[in-house]
């Protein structure tokens, strides 16, 4: 005899009280992973570009995009978004103060060198800019921003 199948809501009333129940294995098999979890994704990155040209080439990440309505993401983003982020940024004061140290000083480095530029003219100014943005995005590239 064939079982009753769940309807959306009643699987995902059990996906939600299953969660609940689980965040304290999920927590414990955290803790217990013995690896590097950035390591073993840098080692990946070959497979994550693979399957995210893949996903945009079929149309599979457009179509999850336009699943969603804005209110849903609104709502999801704000149900617990704003505790989730505080408690985030508390945890992380160490890692966000070693990164952005280094960030800083290069900011700081690259508005100094394009102080003295002239901005009289339009062109100067423009000429301003680009040279900000360029050594901006250089130091991003050669990992001079904390990343």
């Amino acid at each position: 005899m064939a079982r009753r199948r769940l309807t959306a809501e009643e699987a995902t009333a059990r996906l939600v009280s299953g969660a609940q129940a689980a965040a304290g294995r999920y927590t414990d098999g955290v803790r217990g992973y013995q690896g590097n979890p950035m390591e073993a994704a840098a080692a990946k990155a070959a497979k994550a570009q693979a399957g995210f040209v893949d996903a945009i080439q079929s149309g599979k990440w457009q179509r999850g995009l336009a699943a969603a309505t804005r209110e849903e993401w609104v709502a999801g983003a704000t149900a617990g978004g704003g505790s989730a982020y505080v408690a985030g940024i508390q945890a992380k004061q160490g890692k966000i103060a070693r990164k952005l140290g280094p960030a800083l000083e290069t900011t700081y480095s690259v508005a100094d060198r394009v102080a003295s530029m002239p901005t009289d003219t339009i062109q100067q100014r423009i000429a301003k800019s680009t040279a900000y943005q360029q050594a901006r995005y250089e130091a991003s590239r050669s990992g001079r921003t904390g990343r």
